[in-house]
C-alpha cells in the first residue's frame, strides 16, 4: 500500500488515503444520495464529491491543489498569503544564519599576524569581562588568549584591545548585513524575489 490524496471537486487537499502500490492516476469519489423514484422502482443517485489522486505531491507546496488542466499538483495557497509565509520563513532563516556566523570565528591581526578566534556566546562573555578587568586594574597589562589556529598566545593590553575591537566589528558587520537583507526582504513583492535573497 502507498499514500494517495483525496481532494475536493475544486482540487484542494482534503486528506490522505491508501491505495495499492501499483495504482496511479486520478479516480472520482462519489457519495450516495437518498434514493429517488418509487418504492417499487427506486433510483439510486450519486454525487461527485472529489477525487483520489494517486500521484505523489512534490515537495515545497504549502497547500497542494490538483490542476485538472495541467494534470499536476500546483500551489493552492493565494499568492499574497504565500508571500507572507515565504517572508516569515526567509526571515527566520536569515536570523539563524546571522547568529551562526556571529558565533563562529573571526580573524584578527592584533598580534601582527592574522589569527583565528572563536566568538561563541562564552567567548563573547569572556572578551567583555577581560576587557572590563583590564580597564579597572592598571596592573593587568597582558592576558593569554586561545586562538583556533595557533593555540594559546599572549596578548598585551593594547593587543587585546585591538582584538576586542576586531571581535566587535565582526559582530557589527554581520548584524548590518542582516539588516540590509531584512530590508530587502521587506520590499520583496514576489516569492521568487524572496527566494533569491541569500545570506
Amino acid at each position: 500500500m502507498k499514500e494517495a490524496i483525496n481532494i475536493d471537486i475544486s482540487g484542494l487537499y482534503v486528506e490522505p488515503t491508501l491505495v495499492a502500490d501499483d495504482v496511479i492516476g486520478v479516480f472520482p469519489l462519489y457519495r450516495e444520495l437518498p434514493a429517488r423514484g418509487t418504492e417499487k422502482q427506486p433510483q439510486k443517485a450519486v454525487e461527485l464529491i472529489g477525487y483520489t489522486i494517486a500521484i505523489p505531491v512534490p515537495e515545497g507546496l504549502h497547500l497542494p491543489k490538483w490542476d485538472f488542466t495541467q494534470e499536476q499538483w500546483v500551489e493552492g495557497k493565494p499568492a499574497d498569503e504565500l508571500l507572507i509565509l515565504q517572508k516569515a520563513s526567509k526571515l527566520a532563516e536569515l536570523k539563524r544564519l546571522c547568529t551562526e556566523a556571529i558565533e563562529g570565528t573571526f580573524t584578527s591581526s592584533a598580534l601582527g599576524e592574522e589569527h583565528v578566534y572563536s566568538f561563541d556566546t562564552e567567548a563573547q562573555l569572556n572578551f567583555q569581562s577581560t576587557k572590563e578587568l583590564m580597564n579597572m586594574h592598571p596592573n593587568f597589562t597582558q592576558t593569554s588568549w586561545k586562538t583556533r589556529d595557533a593555540g594559546v598566545l599572549m596578548h598585551t593590553k593594547e593587543q587585546f584591545t585591538r582584538l576586542w575591537l576586531d571581535g566587535q566589528m565582526h559582530k557589527t558587520n554581520l548584524i548590518e548585513k542582516f539588516r540590509r537583507l531584512e530590508t530587502e526582504l521587506e520590499h520583496a513583492t514576489s516569492v521568487d524575489a524572496v527566494n533569491s535573497i541569500r545570506w
